[in-house]
């Protein structure tokens, strides 16, 4: 597919170990001790401390146990360029349940992200296109994997038979101006118009791809497609 590595993650163990002294512990201990002596608007206060503390707490303790068994299971992903369609279909269930376990979580997002790389790469093309537009969707304007959904989202698209859709996809990417993908999102462009016959255009993007940074396409292979198509009539 193409889509940028995922960086590994070391293994780490399944139990997770939670600080002993969490900031809800601490005003709860606090509560029992003054219990006695607490006048009614201090309990009040002290119920609202609880309540900002220990959601506060559970929060955390539910996003840490959430990422300590996610680094387990992104460990057992395919290797880039390794995996077969079916390494990569025996995967799917497991992140399906890691999602469904942990939905609302921040490794939730990140394991959306891997099931629609999973998908494409079985070729479950629509699916990857479902889940792709899943994680966008969920994704804040700020996460960092955003430019990878986009990406992963073009190709999807382009799988399915879909190329309006993957153009969007593709110049949602060169809005966002992240160099290190413009010169693969012009070729994608160049390849869409190619194929609707508008080699005006084709040549056009062909020729920014160019000119943008990276190694992919390789300039030979960018060259070759605009000399296939001089004399080409529109």
């Amino acid at each position: 597919m193409g889509a940028k590595k995922v960086k590994p993650i070391k293994k780490v163990q399944k139990k997770v170990v939670l600080p002993p002294d969490t900031a809800f512990e601490r005003v709860k201990k606090w509560a029992e001790k003054n219990s006695t002596t607490a006048i009614v608007g201090g309990a009040v206060i002290v119920v609202a401390l609880l309540s900002v503390y220990g959601f506060s707490a559970y929060t955390h303790s539910k996003q840490a146990r959430a990422r300590s068994e996610y680094g387990v299971l992104a460990s057992r992903l395919p290797a880039e360029g390794k995996g077969t369609a079916e390494d990569w279909g025996k995967i799917i269930p497991d992140l399906q349940k890691f999602i469904a376990g942990h939905n609302g979580t921040a490794p939730a997002l990140d394991a959306r992200v891997d099931l629609a790389k999973a998908f494409f790469e079985a070729k479950r093309y629509e699916d990857a296109v479902k889940t792709g537009q899943e994680a966008l969707s969920l994704a804040p304007a700020g996460y960092g994997l955003r430019p990878l959904i986009l990406y992963q989202l073009g190709y999807a698209y382009e799988a399915a038979g879909k190329p309006d859709e993957a153009a969007s996809q593709w110049n949602s990417i060169r809005q966002l101006g992240v160099r290190d993908l413009e010169r693969e999102a012009d070729w994608n462009l160049g390849k869409i118009s190619e194929g609707k016959s508008d080699f005006a255009k084709a040549v056009e993007m062909y020729r920014l791809a160019l000119q943008a940074p990276g190694d992919y396409p390789p300039a030979s292979l960018v060259d070759q497609k605009i000399a296939g198509m001089k004399g080409v009539k529109p």
